[in-house]
């Protein structure tokens, strides 16, 4: 699963770009959201009084600890998330397995944020790079997505292999109905209407707030 580019065309609204980018650029909406995205994948803590950098090193604390856990859960010999985009053999078999499934998930949130709208390169967690609210959005799913996807794969088979991945994240996306899920999780956190890839003559979302 790859996601190449995105052509803009004539007969598009321009509502979700602008909404985005209002939301994006009021730093009390930008933290909002970050603190609402956070509390949507771990909702048993408070983030109120978080900065942008203090949930960024809550996530990193949480993430390591789901590691640990689908590991134990699933069997397989986990140290650390560690991988080299220069040089793929250096990784060992469950983090070439978590790279692939991120490989292909990244391609699918890319496909559905700019079909519905969104702008990848305005992220309200990650702000590096080309496509930090690709990461944004697919951080809130990982959890039950790709990450679970990789264990029960080298489960599976202890040498990764990619299209088994690809396979079990695919049938995951399906099961938990992700495709269905993500309009209307974006759409609830910028208060609209939930957006749809339509035409200038579709329904508009509601006004920017």
């Amino acid at each position: 699963m790859s996601f190449y580019a995105f052509g803009l065309t004539p007969n598009h609204t321009n509502d979700m770009p602008r909404i985005h980018a209002a939301a994006w650029a009021d730093k009390r909406r930008r933290l909002h959201i970050a603190r609402t995205m956070f509390r949507l994948r771990f909702g048993d803590v408070s983030v109120e009084q978080k900065s942008i950098a203090e949930l960024r090193g809550m996530e990193g604390i949480r993430v390591r600890q789901v590691y640990a856990d689908l590991g134990r859960e699933h069997g397989v010999g986990w140290r650390a998330r560690s991988y080299d985009t220069r040089s793929w053999e250096m990784s060992d078999d469950i983090n070439q397995a978590i790279s692939t499934a991120n490989a292909s998930f990244y391609a699918l949130v890319s496909a559905v944020i700019c079909s519905l709208g969104y702008l990848p390169s305005l992220g309200f967690i990650h702000d590096a790079g080309t496509t930090p609210f690709v990461f944004d959005v697919a951080d809130l799913y990982k959890q039950e997505t790709t990450q679970p996807a990789s264990f029960m794969s080298v489960k599976e088979d202890r040498k990764c292999d990619r299209e088994r991945v690809r396979r079990i994240l695919k049938q995951l996306i399906e099961e938990r109905r992700i495709l269905q899920r993500m309009p209307k999780d974006l759409a609830a956190l910028f208060g609209t209407e939930e957006a749809f890839p339509v035409s200038a003559e579709g329904r508009p979302p509601s006004a920017i707030r």
